[in-house]
Formats: C-alpha cells, sequence, structure tokens
C-alpha cells in the first residue's frame, strides 16, 4: 500500500484511490431525511459509499459527543441546502451555489474516503468521472494551486493570503462560510474576534506544540471527540478549547530568514501558555504536518517545516514533504490524532437536506403554480360575480 503521509511514517496518509462511488443552523429551515424528501436527484441512502481509509471512527455511535451544548451538530453549506455533519460517510448529490463569494461552484459529493491530503497546501481535491458502468470514480488533482475550486466535502480551503492561489479565500463574507459562528466554550485567555473565519485548537505533548487549524464548528467537534477517554473512541485530550485565530501578519514578521519569495504569506497567529509565559506563535503553510478536507483543516506543529513548501523553493510536488523528526514523539498518540480528525470533522451528510433552500426549478414551479392559481381564482370569482349580477337583473 502506497502511503501518502510521508511526515510520519508510522500515520496513515493514504494516497487517495479510485473508487465509486457561515452558518450553522438555519432557524427559519426544517432539517429532514433526504429520503423523505423528493428532490428529483434519485438518491437513496444505499448509494452511501464503503470507507475503505484508516479511520478512529469508534466514537461514531457514542452519545457522549453528540451535545448539543458543546457541538454544531449540523453544519449547513451556505447558499445551498446540503448539511456537514461528524462521522458522515459523505457523498451524494453534488449542488451548485446559488449566491455569495463562490456562486457557481460545485459543493458536495466527495466521501470520507478523499479526506486525507499531504503535508502541501492545495492537497485533497479530486475529479469525479462517469463510467460506462454508471459508477462514480475519484480521482486526486496533484495540482496544489486552490484558485477557482469546488468543495467536494463543502468546506473552503484555508487561506495564507495569496500562497498557492489562496488570495480568493481570505477577507471572504462570513455568511458564505461554513461553521462560523461563537463557540459554545470560550477560554479565559484569548486574542482576536469571537466571528473569526478559522480557529485553532493548541495542545503540547512530547515537549512539542501542536496545532489543529479549521472553522470552529469543526474544531468543537474534532475537540469533543479528542477528549473521549480510548475506549470510547478519543485520545484522552481534554481540556482544551478552540481559540480564534488572527489571519494577517506575513511571514516577514515572525522571522528574519524571511525570502523574498516568502515574504507575502500570511500565518494564523494566537498565544499559547508555556511553563515561563504566554507566548504568541504563528502557523504558516511549511509547518503543517498533515492537510484534511481540500485544506480546509490542517494539522501543524511549531517545531516542524516543510522545506519543500516554501515559496523559494518553487517545488510543486504533491508528495513532498521533509520527514518529521520522529525522536521523542509518542507517535500512538499522534496516530491517535491524526485518525480521529479525520473520522470526526463534518462533511456532507447525504442523509440530510434543508428543505426550505428550494432549488431554482422548484422555486420557478412555485411562482407558476401561484400565478396559475390566481388567474383560475379570478376566473372564478368573475363567473360568480356575472351570474349574480344576472340574477339581480332578473329580479327586478
Amino acid at each position: 500500500m502506497h502511503l501518502s503521509f510521508q511526515v510520519l511514517t508510522l500515520l496513515w496518509f493514504i494516497q487517495p484511490k479510485t473508487i465509486c462511488g457561515a452558518a450553522i443552523s438555519n432557524q427559519s429551515g426544517q432539517l429532514v431525511r433526504r429520503e423523505e424528501y423528493i428532490d428529483g436527484t434519485g438518491y437513496t441512502t444505499q448509494n452511501i459509499p464503503a470507507i475503505n481509509v484508516p479511520l478512529n471512527s469508534n466514537a461514531s455511535n457514542e452519545h457522549a459527543w453528540r451535545d448539543a451544548s458543546r457541538v454544531y451538530l449540523e453544519v449547513l453549506i451556505p447558499h445551498t441546502s446540503l448539511v456537514a455533519t461528524g462521522f458522515s460517510p459523505g457523498g451524494g448529490p453534488r449542488q451548485t451555489l446559488n449566491g455569495g463569494a463562490f456562486a457557481g461552484r460545485v459543493a458536495g459529493g466527495g466521501t470520507r474516503n478523499e479526506v486525507y491530503g499531504t503535508a502541501r497546501y492545495g492537497s485533497g481535491y479530486g475529479q469525479y468521472t462517469s463510467s460506462a458502468d454508471g459508477s462514480v470514480q475519484y480521482q486526486p488533482v496533484l495540482t496544489l494551486d486552490v484558485s477557482g475550486r469546488g468543495f467536494p466535502h463543502g468546506f473552503p480551503p484555508l487561506s495564507f493570503g495569496n500562497y498557492s492561489g489562496g488570495g480568493e479565500y481570505h477577507n471572504v463574507d462570513r455568511g458564505d462560510l461554513p461553521g462560523v459562528l461563537a463557540p459554545h466554550a470560550r477560554p479565559s485567555i484569548i486574542i482576536g474576534s469571537y466571528d473569526a473565519p478559522v480557529y485553532g485548537l493548541v495542545f503540547s505533548s512530547s515537549n512539542r506544540t501542536w496545532v489543529i487549524l479549521a472553522d470552529v464548528a469543526t474544531l468543537e467537534t474534532i475537540n469533543v471527540v479528542l477528549s473521549l477517554p480510548v475506549a470510547q473512541g478519543g485520545c484522552n485530550l481534554f481540556g482544551l478549547f478552540p481559540q480564534p485565530m488572527v489571519d494577517g501578519p506575513t511571514y516577514g514578521s515572525w522571522t528574519r530568514n524571511e525570502t523574498t519569495n516568502d515574504g507575502g504569506v500570511n500565518g494564523y497567529s494566537s498565544t499559547h501558555p508555556t511553563d515561563v509565559a504566554i507566548t504568541q506563535f504563528a502557523i504558516l503553510p511549511w509547518n503543517v504536518l498533515q492537510f484534511y478536507r481540500g485544506s480546509s483543516v490542517a494539522l501543524a506543529s511549531l517545531e516542524y517545516e516543510n522545506a519543500f513548501a516554501r515559496n523559494g523553493n518553487n517545488n510543486t510536488d504533491y508528495w513532498a514533504s521533509t520527514p518529521l523528526n520522529t525522536t521523542g514523539v509518542d507517535m500512538n498518540f499522534l496516530n491517535c490524532v491524526n485518525l480521529t480528525i479525520a473520522a470526526a470533522m463534518p462533511i456532507v451528510d447525504p442523509t440530510l437536506i434543508v428543505r426550505s433552500r428550494l432549488a431554482r426549478g422548484q422555486i420557478a414551479g412555485i411562482v407558476v403554480g401561484s400565478i396559475a392559481g390566481f388567474l383560475i381564482l379570478l376566473v372564478v370569482a368573475g363567473y360568480f360575480i356575472q351570474k349574480r349580477e344576472r340574477r339581480r337583473r332578473e329580479g327586478k
């Protein structure tokens, strides 16, 4: 089996194979099971794909993490009727975004088989094609430029400024981003605003600092599952709070080793308490060990640097990464974190749909039907008015 996660040789970073197969909630919409909603797609739960990549899904049936006071259980994908949930297998019909900054792009269709990218920003995307037998195949796209991409799992990629085409995902209206809301629990020491598009889950292990980057709804789900005991599908990583990340300082603000090519790269910064003081840090694309879900989720380490990801290297190899120095690292724990992120993070749920978000054809049908009904009422009303007038005249 070809291992695509070359940074952590003991972790499963699987090369995607050919397979078949800002709002969190809308108070005015009705969330229903797709099989109870006829939308013309012909999709049924029998089409849910089999998952064939390694995941820590042991918590999928645990009620311990399904606490609505701690986790947004359903994440709506703006400008569609799609819904994302934790542990969803993914798949199902795709939809075109009907508004916002990404209008015209396609969302949905991706399965959990494709959530693993590599250590390179821009990884984790693919193309879907149909075979003669009607099955659907997925092939990874090996280019790393994220500009103009669709969102197969429902979520746009992180943005490190203009790095690798990510500028169009920077400073996007919050209403166009899924998973953006104030967190359920707020830490006491924090910088940044609560409506930040990207949050971080920061923790220390093996004398290293690790950071998971994603939208807050995704991080809350991951965090709750990570906090469970291993026997319940977690990693015994408890006591953490997602904190907003400040996106803005360029690479040159954080190091004297700035190169011309790296100078315009943005980092996600925040603070982290140590034994000595509260320190400020920034995560840059070369600090990431693993991207997931179309580069919308990242696992990074402050002590790690992927030399291949530096702009100055001009390296576009999808799989290229500097090996992680694993000396002293608890690989069982890190493996648990990796597999749990991949299993728990929300992706589009093929069994759910928001009824109130009607397709254009449905809206057109309602409009035409309403006009036709109004005209019929006018004809009927006119008939009775004329009939009454005739009777009145005949009675004189």
